[in-house]
């Protein structure tokens, strides 16, 4: 169904550029990456975004590999952006185990240091991997159980 959906929206290029759905799974790289060569110059800098996805692969050295092959492709000047849930609050641990316990979809929370090892060769961006609403704050915000950061490929 999103397949069909996404195929209907993205069927036009603008002045500003196009836009393609790739129907793969992060666990292979490959095909991702040959498909959006079809659109996008691997030779130029990209961005990367692995958005609060990979706590669902249950094996970090796993993610620590699809992490690392894709941004082997992309150019110098690349960036990777990556948030996940954590393991920092016993609540939120236990409302995981919960929500697996109850036939849900097992969500793996990580501990910042497990995150931070996905950015290994890359240059954080500040403030660094930090809670996300405190990546750049508004005066107000408040942090929550999921980490995130911007790392520039050198």
């Amino acid at each position: 169904m999103v397949l069909v959906h996404a195929r209907a929206l993205l069927s036009s290029t603008t002045s500003e550029g196009v836009t393609t759905y790739v129907p793969a799974d992060y666990h292979d790289p490959e095909t991702i990456l040959a498909e959006a060569a079809e659109t996008l110059d691997f030779d130029q800098p990209v961005a990367v975004m692995f958005m609060g996805v990979m706590g669902y692969e249950p094996d970090l050295a796993v993610v620590r590999s699809i992490v690392a092959r894709v941004m082997d492709a992309t150019a110098s000047g690349s960036h990777l952006v990556l948030w996940d849930g954590t393991d920092t609050s016993p609540e939120v641990v236990s409302g995981a185990d919960r929500l697996a316990q109850s036939g849900g979809v097992p969500y793996i929370l990580r501990s910042p240091e497990q995150l931070a090892s996905c950015f290994e060769g890359l240059t954080l961006v500040e403030p660094g991997l930090v809670p996300i609403p405190l990546w750049r704050p508004e005066p107000d915000a408040e942090a929550i159980d999921a980490y995130g950061a911007v790392a520039r490929k050198p």
